[in-house]
């Protein structure tokens, strides 16, 4: 064995002054891990609610307004008009909530960003130190 291998008293000693901060670390990136989480419920939270709040107003809307159109119009020459704009309406809402529901999917890869940038950060510290 040369001089520079590392004894396994001398490996034993370096975990030893260092457990403490390692514990530490790994106690902050349970942490951050815990709030990120937090955050992600939280918005998985929000796009189930758009959505089934977007759901249930096309619904009720589409089930009144059409209703209530054709009933005013059936006999008028505006019948036809009435049904497109009745079309054109309910596209409106869905195109608004499926582009406000992607928005809040596309955060999704902005998840954990802060617990994967430091366990990197940690790994490069590691690898450098090493």
């Amino acid at each position: 064995m040369g001089s520079a291998a590392i004894t396994p008293l001398d490996a034993a000693r370096m975990v030893h002054a260092a457990g403490g901060a390692m514990l530490a670390q790994a106690l902050l990136h349970a942490e951050l891990a815990g709030v990120e989480w937090e955050e992600e419920k939280n918005r998985l939270r929000r796009m189930l609610a758009l959505a089934l709040f977007g759901f249930a107003c096309l619904l009720c809307t589409l089930l009144l307004a059409s209703g209530l159109a054709l009933a005013a119009t059936w006999d008028t020459p505006y019948r036809l008009p009435t049904f497109a704009a009745l079309v054109i309406l309910f596209s409106l809402g869905t195109v608004t909530a499926w582009r406000r529901f992607q928005a809040q999917a596309a955060l999704g890869s902005q998840s954990f960003a802060a617990s994967r940038e430091e366990l990197a950060a940690d790994t490069a510290l590691l690898k450098a130190s090493a």
